[in-house]
């Protein structure tokens, strides 16, 4: 099983290609785009991290940051944001990255934030899809199989696709 993310996010193409990245590198994500949600969905789940999308407001995220911390803050929070100007005040989160273009980096994010004795979810990152490994012939969420297969036997096929 690996890490569990909660994705608070309006529900947006972008919010929905986040998560599918997040779940084909191995995580375990639960998306809410109810903000009021978030502090339910936190206390009633064992969580590794939380991601804030860019959709939630600066100081609405600010508030329910403040509030995981003080419910659980071994529970590190990052921060997506369209601009810097959004930025939370420092040491609210534990990341924030301005650009939302590359999920590489919240990929690297997340690999810097949690721990490192974990199921190995965060340091299996997965390298964007090429058309000759199958992605542009329907290859995709089905294939997790092919994933998995290479954590547990070397001698597994490679599979890159995201």
């Amino acid at each position: 099983m690996g890490w569990t993310v909660l994705c608070v996010s309006k529900i947006s193409p972008a919010q929905v290609t986040r998560n599918m990245i997040l779940e084909r590198a191995g995580y375990k994500v639960i998306a809410i785009a109810n903000p009021d949600e978030a502090v339910r969905i936190f206390t009633a789940s064992a969580l590794d991290a939380v991601v804030f999308g860019d959709s939630i407001q600066p100081g609405q995220r600010n508030d329910l940051a403040r509030t995981f911390k003080r419910l659980n803050s071994s529970v590190p929070i990052l921060a997506l944001n369209n601009t810097s100007g959004s930025q939370s005040p420092s040491g609210i989160m534990d990341e924030q990255l301005e650009s939302l273009g590359d999920p590489q980096l919240l990929l690297e994010a997340l690999k810097r934030v949690l721990p490192r004795d974990g199921d190995g979810a965060a340091s299996s990152l997965i390298t964007p899809a090429r058309k000759s490994d199958g992605a542009a012939n329907g290859a995709g969420a089905g294939d997790r199989r092919a994933i998995a297969d290479q954590k547990t036997d070397p001698k597994a096929p490679k599979n890159s696709a995201v």
